[in-house]
């Protein structure tokens, strides 16, 4: 089964480039006559993914205050009855609802 897929896979790919340019054409006369790029050293590029970043700092203060965060409690509305403030939701959700929007 594996050794009959190859073979029609590399046909299958073969007939995808039928339409693709040439290659000679698809670089410009003054891309090929311009002076190669000139290349950078690396290190100094890769030791400055080690240095401290002022994000660092603030991300570390962001996780501080979520940890505050998850540890709170939510209090009780002023009103303990839940069960009435959730009836004047429905009924308010419900009114809206019917509204008409113009």
């Amino acid at each position: 089964m594996r050794r009959g897929a190859v073979p029609l896979l590399a046909i299958g790919l073969a007939a995808c480039a039928a339409d693709l340019p040439p290659a000679e054409g698809s670089v410009s006369r003054a891309a090929l006559d311009a002076p190669p790029p000139r290349l950078a050293p690396l290190d100094p590029l890769l030791g400055a993914l080690d240095a401290p970043v002022r994000a660092q700092a603030a991300g570390a203060s962001l996780d501080r205050q979520g940890d505050v965060l998850r540890g709170a409690r939510i209090g009780v509305p002023g009103d303990a009855d839940l069960d009435a403030r959730g009836a004047a939701l429905r009924r308010r959700a419900d009114a809206l609802r019917r509204a008409e929007v113009e």
